[in-house]
Formats: C-alpha cells, structure tokens, sequence
C-alpha cells in the first residue's frame, strides 16, 4: 500500500495476502475488530490476541487510505 503523500497518487489496483483479502471479505458484513480477528485466527490456526492486533493494524491502514466507510 502507498503510504504518505504517495497516497494522493494512488491511481491503480492494491494487492492483498489471503489473510488480508478474508479480512477485507469480512468487513463487507460490517463486522467488529472482534469478530474480524477471531475469523482470521481460526483461518490461520493463530493466536486470537495476535490477530486482534494485526487486524487492527490492517484496519487502522485502510480507513487512513479512505478505503472504509465509517
């Protein structure tokens, strides 16, 4: 993902991992950070606590990218 400024030239596709793409698949049910964490720990056979965070993360990154609706 662009980051910064490089956000403003943003003018193609983004790619995402399978984890991030189940996430963003997720989110089209308007599911919490709680809900989305426990999908992708039990995707990936993970720890809940450590998907909480990374899914916060990639949820912090995409509404700063304008990419979710509030």
């Amino acid at each position: 993902m662009p980051l910064g400024a490089e956000v403003l030239n943003l003018n193609g596709l983004i790619t995402l991992n399978d984890t991030a793409a189940h996430v963003w698949e997720l989110l089209a049910g308007h599911h919490d950070v709680d809900t989305l964490a426990a999908g992708v720990a039990a995707k990936c056979d993970g720890a809940p606590d450590a998907a909480r965070a990374d899914v916060q993360a990639l949820v912090d990154e995409m509404s700063r990218l304008g990419l979710l609706d509030a």
